[in-house]
């Protein structure tokens, strides 16, 4: 997990999520949430990752303009969350 602001100031978190990915494996898919709300419904993207040590390495060295961007677009699909 990952904290950072949004352009509002917003704070938000990115996770990595259980999920099925390329070829039927389980992996990981990353998601946004408001931090502090952890029983809100995370806001999930199209990036997957094929394992958790992925996933965890790409939450540790995504640049927060990159973290800002997915979450725009996932914000923008779910109606502008």
């Amino acid at each position: 997990m990952r904290e950072f602001r949004d352009e509002d100031g917003n704070l938000w978190e990115a996770i990595a999520l259980d999920a099925v990915v390329a070829h039927g494996k389980q992996g990981k898919v990353l998601a946004f949430r408001p931090a502090g709300e952890p029983d809100s419904a995370p806001l999930r993207t199209s990036i997957t990752f094929n394992s958790g040590e992925a996933a965890d390495f790409a939450l540790r060295t995504l640049g927060e303009k990159e973290l800002l961007r997915r979450l725009s677009l996932v914000r923008a699909a779910a109606g502008g969350v």
